[in-house]
């Protein structure tokens, strides 16, 4: 005999009922038989018939005080302005603590696409939370259940065993689900999406009372989520074309002498501005016969990056070439698009045509979805923007050597700027300090403070690429590209760490002059004060205790990066703990290794007596005080290495 859980029975004894266990109706079998099966008229779901107990005592049933206070806390985050993804994580731990699930899903869907995506999976599990959370579905009939629910408009209660599409089984195995209860989310008539709660059972009963505290909350829900979703598409398109408009000036100003260099980190915007694996560049100069076909290679779990050049009859191109505007197109009808590799759901290809009579075709495809309408105008915006530096590039050939690396330090320098960070980030837990000033007007040092999109986590680095000017400066841009894409998505600085060095390692292996580069990498919990620490051949940081004023000298170990593809022998990820008014100093061997005019170093010596008698200063001035004390040691030498220092006080 089984318990159904029923609220309203508070203080009744058990009773014996023959109901259909969906929609709770004590009839008289009341239905129809469709395919072998009994269906309830009321709720037009199977009908289980059975005699169960309905008692009120039940591991999941909340009290009237509980399911108020519940309530009130969705009223409450409802009310509030949030960010999407901070509205989806605060209302799924809501209903995980308060219902004491393990498991609940948002989906949200796109019309535009066809397409429903998991928007956000919360468990216990947080490997299993960032896995399931890439899944997307087509929004086809097909698909079963999830689909029929969103379609009609109605919450369903489902075994996953008995549903006919492999996803199901998909899905089962990966997250231990046997049964799932799908709550639709209607927007103004419209399902923008959907509430799901994973069960790792098929009893019916577990369900019920789940189901009608969620459909009290769930229209509240639907308007929140509309507004989240409009608010940030809206910022999504501002930033999309500020980052567009930088990364269009840092190729204009960077790129003009080194071509392939030029279109390799055109595709790799154009790639990141709609999350494909593949970009290409089909390039076909004057009167050639050949087309080069410049290809770049995302790999969007591992975040490595590969890129191949070769050529092909302009035969199998030309109908493409003639294109007159940006179309998107099933690469199952272009065979060449398979013979290049570049291969997904949707191509789209966007014409241009060089004043020197080159014609280009960008195309990029998408794995496993279709190219949204804002997507295909930043892309069309940043191509527009990239074909005014292809132009210059061609004009640029004309300048004379001195010129043009004169002109390459000025706009080097600037663009260089603008990549280090701009402001302080606000925490009243530290107070921080950032300081670089490059050997040749542009160099390969690196320094960034990286507060996560929840505001918990610090990430701190500091990094010194070999070699100086522009050169080195291009690295340095690239990392810190990747590393802003990585420390959202990654918790492990080393593993953090292992991703850069497969960057560097694939893409400089085979160069002329291979790059490397050194790193101290540092997560930090604001919340638990939990200090993590990776380093990559970096060498030295320093600690000022507070509590017994003694410096602290820590060797952060590791290997430089991009000497070898497999750098798991030298891991190292280490725990520091700083106490109340601690100061830590990072610098790179700029600063140790300045000369004077008689060759002699500053040394450690005397930056550790420059760190200790500027402590009562804040620590942005007290590395301008650290910087004075080298010039002063320097005099009129010359600067021979990029001098970057980054400083933390914890408060």
């Amino acid at each position: 005999m089984e318990f159904l859980y029923d609220p309203i029975r508070m203080n009744q004894d058990p009773v014996e009922e023959t109901l259909c266990l969906l929609c709770q109706e004590p009839e008289v079998p009341d239905g129809v038989t469709r395919r072998g099966r009994f269906y309830c008229r009321t709720c037009d779901r199977e009908w289980i018939l059975e005699k169960r107990k309905i008692a009120r005592v039940g591991k999941n049933i909340l009290t009237s005080q509980e399911k108020t206070e519940f309530l009130l806390d969705c009223l409450s985050l409802f009310n509030s302005s949030m960010g999407l993804e901070d509205l989806l994580f605060r209302f799924t731990e809501l209903i995980a603590e308060r219902l004491k699930r393990d498991k609940v899903a948002v989906f949200i869907t796109n019309l535009e696409l066809g397409e429903i995506r998991l928007a956000y999976y919360t468990a216990r599990q947080k490997s299993l939370q960032r896995a399931i959370k890439r899944i997307r579905l087509d929004y086809d009939l097909s698909f079963g259940v999830l689909i029929e629910s969103m379609a009609k408009r109605e919450s369903r209660f489902y075994v996953l065993k008995d549903e006919l599409h492999p996803f199901y089984k998909f899905y089962s195995e990966l997250t231990g689900t046997k049964s799932q209860l799908v709550i639709p989310i209607i927007y103004a008539n419209t399902a923008v999406g959907m509430l799901a709660v994973d069960y790792e059972d098929d009893d019916y009963s577990v369900y019920l009372e789940d189901q009608e505290i969620l459909q009290l909350v769930v229209g509240q829900f639907a308007v929140s989520l509309r507004n989240a979703l409009l608010y940030s598409k809206s910022q999504n398109q501002s930033k999309n074309f500020q980052s567009l408009h930088t990364a269009a000036l840092t190729l204009s100003k960077l790129y003009l002498d080194n071509h392939d260099e030029m279109v390799r980190m055109i595709l790799l915007t154009l790639s990141g501005i709609v999350e494909s694996s593949v970009a290409c560049l089909i390039e076909k100069p004057v009167k050639s016969m050949k087309v080069k076909v410049f290809k770049l290679i995302r790999d969007l779990e591992n975040f490595q990056i590969s890129t191949e050049t070769n050529t092909v009859d302009v035969s199998t191109v030309i109908h493409l070439l003639h294109a007159k505007e940006t179309i998107t197109v099933d690469p199952i009808d272009y065979p060449v698009f398979e013979s290049i590799g570049v291969i997904g759901k949707e191509v789209v290809i966007i014409p241009i045509s060089l004043e020197n009579g080159t014609d280009c075709i960008f195309t990029l495809a998408k794995p496993d979805s279709r190219f949204p309408q804002d997507e295909l105008e930043a892309l069309n915006a940043f191509v527009s923007l990239a074909r005014i530096t292809m132009e210059n590039a061609n004009l640029y050939q004309n300048l004379s050597q001195k010129e043009r690396l004169e002109k390459e330090i000025e706009i080097a320098k600037e663009i260089q700027a603008t990549l280090l960070p701009r402001k302080i980030p606000d925490s009243k837990y530290l107070l921080f300090g950032g300081f670089m000033v490059p050997a040749r007007g542009i160099g390969g040092d690196y320094y960034d403070f990286i507060l996560s999109p929840n505001g918990k986590e610090l990430f701190l680095c500091i990094g010194d690429v070999s070699g100086k000017g522009v050169a080195a400066g291009l690295v340095m841009a690239t990392v810190r590209t990747i590393l802003h894409s990585l420390v959202r998505v990654k918790d492990s600085p080393w593993e953090i760490v292992n991703d850069i060095n497969n960057y560097l390692y694939t893409s400089y292996k085979d160069a002329a002059t291979p790059r490397f580069m050194s790193l101290i990498l540092i997560r930090w919990s604001l919340e638990t004060n939990q200090i993590l620490v990776s380093g990559a051949g970096h060498g030295l940081l320093y600690i000022h205790r507070n509590k017994t004023n003694l410096l602290e000298i820590v060797e952060t170990g590791g290997v430089i990066l991009g000497i070898t593809g497999d750098i798991s022998q030298f891991k190292n990820e280490d725990s520091i703990d700083l106490g109340k008014n601690d100061t830590l100093l990072m610098f790179t061997d700029g600063v140790t290794e300045a000369l004077n005019k008689s060759d002699e170093q500053y040394g450690d010596h005397r930056l550790q007596e420059s760190f200790l008698s500027s402590l009562s200063l804040e620590p942005k001035n007290q590395l301008e005080r650290i910087y004075n004390e080298i010039r002063n040691f320097t005099m009129e030498a010359e600067q021979h290495d990029d001098i970057t220092m980054v400083a933390i006080r914890k408060l």
